[in-house]
């Protein structure tokens, strides 16, 4: 037998009902996460949209392109500045050497 949650009422057992505001708070969080995947569709429809104008305008075309450039110069000067303390680091042991 399972005893239920109550108090007396006037000489008589009153049973206490759930809380109504747990079903109310489930609807605010269902609510809430409707919202939040909403946006998250629209932000990725957003993404699709700019990746579609990358690869198919003249524009995103060359953006790409001037991406992919600057890149390259980044790459390129940080193994020039890798190979320069490389030859420095060798330097040093050649002259400690003779």
């Amino acid at each position: 037998m399972t005893e239920k949650k109550g108090h007396f009422e006037q000489g008589r057992w009153v049973e206490e009902s759930e809380p109504v505001a747990a079903s109310a708070d489930k609807n605010v969080i269902d609510k809430r996460f409707s919202e939040a995947t909403k946006s998250v569709i629209s932000s990725i429809d957003d993404v699709m949209k700019v990746t579609h104008e990358l690869v198919t305008t003249k524009e995103g075309k060359q953006y790409i392109e001037k991406t992919i450039r600057d890149t390259q110069s980044q790459i390129q000067k940080s193994f020039d500045d890798i190979i320069g303390r490389v030859k420095d680091e060798v330097d040093k042991q050649v002259k400690n050497i003779k």
